[in-house]
């Protein structure tokens, strides 16, 4: 194993109610919301190439689910949707405990490590984790790997830019049909997750 991908929610934190959370402060477009959260269920797993054309497709499709226009279905997710999503994890969600001593460990033993998460503004969501995207040498997210989990060019992008081939990465997450899918259709091994299991327990069977 030379090089480690980190699924982001659920794994490196407990993200246990944010779906309900985002909810709550998005109650005035909470269609707009599901509107969303169907177009990305139906990219799953789809290669787009870069973050501009995934961009332009998710928000014509949230504008065809919602009946409103793209520049509106822009705004508001760039806007409200995702400040707001920062916002929740800062007052609500923390990293779980030990991730910068593990992570700090890997990278003394040669373990290269990435973060890899569907949702986009990785860099400012991680900062309201308190999560130093400096621990990792690679931080990315889905749309600017080229597509969704589980899709298998996101994790190949990953792979060279971690100057690794795929059978020597390891992906850690919690969700099979995503993080496990993916590292299987390119070749990675899997390592699943609870999402209420310690970090130190996650990891401790690969310090052995």
């Amino acid at each position: 194993m030379k090089a480690i991908i980190f699924d982001l929610d659920g794994t490196l934190y407990d993200n246990s109610n944010l779906p309900l959370r985002l909810i709550l402060h998005c109650l005035t477009s909470v269609f707009t919301l599901k509107a969303e959260r169907t177009a990305r269920a139906q990219f799953s797993g789809q290669y787009f190439g870069n973050s501009e054309e995934y961009f332009k497709m998710l928000f014509k499709r949230m504008s065809a689910i919602s009946g409103k226009s793209t520049g509106y279905v822009e705004r508001w997710y760039h806007g409200k949707y995702m400040p707001t999503m920062c916002k929740v994890l800062e007052k609500h969600y923390h990293y779980k405990d030990g991730v910068p001593e593990k992570l700090a460990r890997l990278r003394e033993q040669g373990i290269k490590s990435a973060v890899f998460s569907d949702y986009d503004h990785i860099i400012e969501r991680l900062r309201a984790l308190d999560i130093n995207p400096e621990w990792f040498d690679v931080c990315i997210d889905a749309p600017a790997a080229g597509g969704l989990k589980p899709c298998r060019e996101s994790f190949i992008n990953i792979a060279e830019m971690l100057d690794c081939e795929p059978n020597d990465i390891l992906v850690i997450g919690d969700r099979d049909d995503t993080d496990g899918q993916g590292a299987r259709n390119s070749g990675m091994q899997f390592l699943l997750v609870k999402k209420k299991a310690p970090f130190l327990h996650d990891i401790q069977k690969l310090m052995m």
